[in-house]
């Protein structure tokens, strides 16, 4: 097969080439023994062989194709490997100044949206449902206690 049809795939890889080899061996013997039991003639039996093969390597080329295009860490996007960033390229960082505060708040940022949730609900001026029911029939408790 041309180089150029297999460039980006497994199946072009010498370390995945003997599984062709292995999934043809199992199935070549797999045929000829049934072919041996089931007592078929030779033009059924090279039908079953090259069916057989068939599948099997597509079965196997689809898993391979699986694997390649999967995302790994090396290639998080997945698809064919694609040319690394140069380790040695000048870059630049930029750092903000100091604020002061050793934690600074998200209120400090221009982007930010304003209070989070915890400041939300921490200045809430009524209790919250199940507090506020709770408390009340603590009262309500106190006061006919009073009354006795």
């Amino acid at each position: 097969m041309p180089k150029h049809l297999l460039n980006g795939s497994l199946a072009s890889q010498p370390k995945f080439a003997f599984l062709y080899v292995v999934i043809s061996t199992v199935a070549i013997a797999g045929v000829m023994t049934y072919s041996a039991i089931a007592g078929l003639a030779w033009w059924q039996s090279l039908l079953l062989l090259i069916g057989c093969l068939i599948g099997a390597w597509m079965t196997l080329f689809s898993f391979l194709e699986m694997h390649r295009l999967a995302p790994t860490p090396k290639n998080p996007a997945g698809g064919a490997p694609q040319e690394e960033a140069d380790p040695y390229a000048p870059r630049t960082v930029v750092v903000a100044p100091p604020t002061g505060d050793p934690y600074p708040h998200h209120e400090d940022y221009a982007e930010s949206s304003g209070f989070d949730q915890g400041q939300l609900t921490s200045k809430l001026p009524d209790e919250t449902p199940f507090i506020g029911m709770f408390l009340s029939r603590r009262r309500f408790k106190k006061q006919m206690a009073g009354r006795n």
